[in-house]
C-alpha cells in the first residue's frame, strides 16, 4: 500500500527523511509523516504520477446553481 524505505530512497535519491521531504515538496508529491518520522507515500499515487495519469476531476455544476 505504501512505498518501502528503499523505494522512497530510489524515488527521491535521498536517504534522509528531511531531504526526501524536500524532494517530494519540489516535485509536488503528496505524502504524510508518521509519528516515527518515516515518510509515508501511497504506492498507487506514485504509480499514477509516474505513469502520467491524472486524477479525473468531476465538477458538480448543480451545486453552483442558485436556489429558486
Amino acid at each position: 500500500m505504501f512505498l518501502t524505505e528503499s523505494e522512497l530512497k530510489t524515488l527521491t535519491g535521498y536517504e534522509l527523511p528531511a531531504w526526501q521531504c524536500r524532494w517530494l515538496d519540489r516535485q509536488g508529491f503528496n505524502y504524510k509523516r508518521a509519528a516515527s518520522g518515516r515518510i509515508v507515500v501511497s504506492r498507487a499515487y506514485v504509480e499514477s504520477r509516474m505513469s502520467g495519469q491524472q486524477a479525473k476531476l468531476q465538477l458538480n455544476f448543480d451545486a453552483l446553481k442558485r436556489r429558486a
